[in-house]
């Protein structure tokens, strides 16, 4: 495979900054102008009065790649993946008894996890402008306090209701988590080192949360008093994230205009790094009336259908994986718990490989389309293989397609809204439409429809046919653009150096 021609032909994009160098004034170091108001340090003006005008040595690129790797990827990944544990623990604990203790009937279970997604739909792109306002750590602390208080409470409630109503609220603070982390990485690395980023913040905190099984069955076993072991698991993963939570906070870096854990040459190369890849202008405001006239642009539209459609799938692994193990293949609660984890590590090792070829060669939608292709695969294997062992191959189809699929199609959106404020709306309206394919995946793998869900495979079936559709539809349209650009100077993104990423 070899990239598209117009890659190896992009101009460099100069950088946009306020350049206060003139002839005949002296070079000085570079020095970084920030308006402190309100204590949340928005308003970075990166002024470059510097006599370095040629590019920076590779071994201090390589340093400060790694080091802004050490300091933003392992810290989103944990924070990331207790988010996605306290999300998804609903089918380990109603394995544990949980919807026998508390009497849900009929549809009630598939009511609670509905509920958890018009929080979500309603508060993605409203918590992407309140990250714009405050300061990255207290934002995302404040989500994870939520989030896990939530899920404690959940281990004491007594009937339907109670669920009902703590299942909404967490999907009110959990809905900032990923569109927020997605617009933070879009802000540190360039378009083509992000993708394998994302996957391995997406994909390794999905695998975290695999293990979860693992923790869910240890928890399980303990009962006191009137506190079986379904209600420790809420109880003990919720403790432990608000811990987590209060280490972040210590953690948690800014952008690099404002790191604190970068050097000043660090902060140097990683603005270089930004400012050669697209027109990143760090004094750009996000207002309401932006945010309007950017959610007129389809496109963003048509990343968020895409992802809808391998969200509903993934959601509806998390939540009736385990049921369909323990129902369906016949494994015992316990064992149908543990068997979760393996099928994300194969899924982790996928994503992250391909993702990387994918950074390496500029292209994402060819790997998208592998990815919806394995989905198929596996969903349908998942129901119609002929004895248990390959229909567990096929929950390793599956879920190798949908984490390598998920990230890849948050990398390509990001990759297509080439400034923070755009990535903030492209990320706020996928992740709503996330939220919506969540309803979906809820509701069509129904309670009723065990052990086989026949009518939630077929669904699932039909959702990837059409997110073929949509890719390839997409991109016919983008390399019409790129097309467009190359012969008769169309700007594309309002950027006139800008090529779209197929």
């Amino acid at each position: 495979m070899s990239p598209p021609a117009h890659i190896d032909q992009m101009p460099a994009v100069e950088p946009v900054v306020h350049l206060s160098q003139a002839a005949g004034v002296g070079a000085t170091s570079p020095t970084l102008i920030t308006d402190t108001k309100d204590g949340a340090g928005k308003e970075e003006i990166w002024e470059e009065n510097s006599s370095r005008t040629g590019p920076f040595d590779e071994k201090e690129v390589k340093r400060a790649i790694r080091r802004i790797d050490i300091i933003v990827v392992p810290v989103l990944t944990v924070f990331l993946a207790f988010c996605f544990i306290d999300r998804a623990n609903m089918g380990l604990a109603a394995v544990a008894g949980m919807t026998t203790e508390i009497g849900l009937v009929g549809y009630q279970y598939s009511i609670t996890l509905l509920l958890f997604f018009p929080g979500y739909v309603l508060f993605a792109l409203p918590s992407n402008y309140l990250l714009s306002k405050v300061s990255v750590r207290i934002w995302l602390c404040t989500l994870g306090m939520g989030f896990g208080l939530f899920t404690l409470i959940m281990g004491v409630i007594k009937n339907f209701a109670g669920l009902a109503v703590m299942r909404l609220f967490l999907g009110v603070f959990e809905a900032g988590v990923l569109p927020a982390i997605i617009v933070i990485l879009g802000s540190w690395y360039p378009r083509y080192k992000l993708g394998k980023r994302v996957t391995l913040v997406y994909c390794g905190a999905n695998l975290s949360a695999a293990f979860a099984g693992i923790l869910a069955y240890a928890f399980s076993r303990i009962n006191v008093g009137s506190y079986h072991g379904w209600r420790w698991i809420f109880l003990l993963e919720g403790i432990i994230t608000m811990v987590v939570v209060v280490g972040m906070y210590f953690l948690v870096d800014e952008y690099p205009q404002t790191s604190k854990w970068l050097t000043k040459t660090q902060r140097e190369i990683a603005l270089h790094l930004i400012s050669q890849d697209r027109e990143e202008k760090s004094d750009e405001k996000m207002t309401l009336k932006v945010v309007l006239s950017l959610m007129r642009n389809p496109i963003y539209w048509i990343f968020g259908a895409i992802y809808m459609v391998s969200a509903s799938a993934i959601y509806s692994m998390a939540y009736f994986l385990p049921l369909i193990l323990h129902s369906q293949m016949g494994f015992t609660g316990a064992m149908s718990q543990v068997l979760t984890t393996p099928p994300s590590i194969w899924a982790f090792i996928l994503a992250t490989i391909l993702t990387a070829i994918s950074d390496r060669y500029k292209i994402r939608s060819p790997f998208i389309l592998f990815f919806s292709c394995n989905v198929i695969m596996g969903v349908s294997l998942t129901r119609w293989g002929p004895n248990t062992a390959s229909q567990y191959i096929g929950a390793f189809l599956t879920m190798g397609g949908l984490f390598g699929g998920l990230s890849t199609i948050l990398s390509f959106a990001s990759n297509n809204a080439p400034s923070r404020v755009k990535r903030s709306v492209a990320a706020g309206i996928q992740l709503s439409m996330g939220a919506c394919g969540g309803i979906i995946g809820s509701t069509i793998f129904r309670s009723q429809d065990a052990p086989t869900y026949t009518p939630g495979v077929v669904a699932t079936i039909a959702m990837m046919g059409a997110q073929l559709l949509m890719v390839c539809g997409l991109i016919l349209w983008m390399a019409r653009q790129n097309k467009l650009h190359k012969e008769q100077g169309k700007v594309l993104e309002g950027q006139p150096d800008f090529l779209y990423t197929l």
